[in-house]
């Protein structure tokens, strides 16, 4: 289930050329390591987080302004995904990422 859902996800993510890279040689079914390529991805966390109501796991020390984590275990679905990508393309649209 994992695996789908993680190939969902990632899969979403290149469909809608959102301006991530996915940062792994070895990617996990448990999470997507994802470098945003316009923006710190601390910002776009609290973003999300204040704006959408929505959490991605941020990274701290040296690399919190460079990569977020999306999870993919636990009770989430393909329509988690989907709201988030719909998130991710919002921020786009408004120039915020």
């Amino acid at each position: 289930r994992c695996a789908e859902l993680a190939k969902y996800f990632r899969d979403k993510l290149v469909e809608n050329n959102l301006p991530f890279e996915i940062v792994s040689e070895s990617l996990s079914n448990a999470v997507t390591p994802l470098h945003p390529i316009t923006q710190s991805a601390f910002k776009i966390f609290l973003k999300m987080k204040d704006e959408y109501g929505m959490w991605v796991c941020p990274n701290g020390g040296d690399m919190a302004s460079t990569i977020f984590r999306v999870g993919h275990i636990g009770a989430l679905t393909k329509d988690d995904n989907t709201k988030l990508v719909d998130v991710f393309k919002d921020l786009q649209k408004r120039g915020l990422i």
